[in-house]
């Protein structure tokens, strides 16, 4: 069997994605060994990777100063997980990071990512741990939050239902496809983390601070559920100086022959910056980019946080007309992205995530991290 372990993966892909050392190994993995400084400042808490996105969990340890603690995830030959925590968590505040997402390969599903959460939750509840984080930057199932037809679930409130069954105590996570997941929770906190900002200056640092001064930006949003965020994107590119930047939304009306689309707002002879929560396929920032610049727009790009990049999606952006697409890595990016494609520009969680665990160890308050809605 593979077995994976803190800064150990069993597979030539993730381990090229987490650009780490590594071995196959039988049923034992070895760790890097802390050093009495990280563990003396790892006292009373332990963070742990789930194998989603090892390569964010190390960055956010070493964000933190400390060491990942050493655990061992391997899977049976019929597929079954297989946990074991390697030191103990008895009366701990334990941090787990996993993205319930899809794997980069291919290799593992949502599922499989959403399961070996609830046993690692499992796990450290039956070892006497004091309390449970969930670190999870990319919240599996959120898209399905609302029953817009008969006889179908809500899978994002099912999915918190699981969390809060399995005994986790707070959930952290990045930038819900609806705020309105956290009333899903009933009895567990959820901090929903907003990666807005960092991209808000990132574009300032790399996109605007080139441009002329006089040229107008425009922040839009895809479709009209997306305004708000689109809105507070415009909000932070304010705040940072960008002065020349206003509002538009596409809005699109679907029949059974046809697609009508209607633009509220300007974007003739401006920058269009497209703004939604995530990219999947590609397809409606190909096509809204399309439409922005029939409408005359200047040039077009696109910023989303988790970037899911099924199938073709990254060559289908790179062949688009889109000029860059900034993303976070709360889903792991594939390992060689510079030699897929020249228009993906990551921007890592990893700070963020450890500025929430560090508020929460030192019980400070981390509204200055929330998504759309702060005060």
């Amino acid at each position: 069997e593979n077995v994976w372990s803190m800064n150990r993966i069993a597979s030539k892909e993730s381990i090229a994605q987490a650009n780490l050392e590594y071995r196959l190994v039988d049923r034992k993995a070895t760790v890097r060994r802390e050093t009495p400084e990280e563990q003396k400042k790892r006292e009373g808490w332990k963070l742990f990777s789930g194998s989603s996105n090892p390569s964010l969990a190390l960055s956010v340890a070493e964000h933190l100063g400390v060491g990942l603690a050493p655990l061992i995830c391997s899977r049976f030959n019929d597929g079954e997980c297989n946990i074991q925590v390697t030191e103990s968590v008895r009366n701990t505040n334990v941090f787990i990071v996993q993205s319930t997402s899809l794997s980069r390969d291919g290799s593992r599903t949502i599922n499989d990512n959403v399961m070996e959460l609830l046993l690692l939750v499992r796990c450290m509840r039956r070892a006497s741990a004091k309390a449970v984080t969930a670190i999870i930057p990319y919240y599996g199932y959120g898209r399905q939050d609302e029953k817009r037809r008969p006889r179908v679930p809500i899978a994002a409130s099912d999915i918190a239902m699981l969390f809060e069954a399995a005994g986790i105590s707070k959930v952290v996570t990045v930038d819900l496809h609806s705020p309105q997941i956290q009333g899903q929770f009933q009895h567990c906190p959820v901090d929903n983390l907003s990666m807005f900002d960092d991209f808000a200056q990132f574009f300032v640092n790399e996109i605007s601070g080139k441009m002329d001064e006089d040229e107008e930006i425009v922040v839009v949003s895809p479709d009209a559920f997306g305004v708000a965020r689109a809105n507070y994107m415009l909000e932070l590119l304010r705040s940072k100086g960008v002065q020349n930047a206003s509002l538009a939304t596409i809005i699109k009306q679907k029949t059974v022959s046809s697609i009508t689309i209607t633009l509220v707002g300007e974007v003739a002879g401006m920058h269009c910056v497209i703004v939604d929560d995530t990219i999947e396929t590609g397809q409606r920032i190909c096509t809204t980019a399309e439409s922005l610049l029939a409408m005359g727009a200047k040039t077009v790009g696109a910023i989303a946080t988790h970037g899911i990049f099924t199938g073709r999606a990254i060559k289908k952006l790179e062949a688009s007309d889109v000029d860059y697409v900034i993303v976070s890595d709360t889903i792991a990016l594939p390992p060689n992205l510079p030699e897929l494609s020249s228009k993906i520009m990551p921007v890592s969680c990893a700070a963020l995530l450890s500025e929430a665990i560090d508020s929460i160890l030192h019980n400070e308050q981390i509204t200055h991290l929330f998504a759309i809605g702060k005060e």
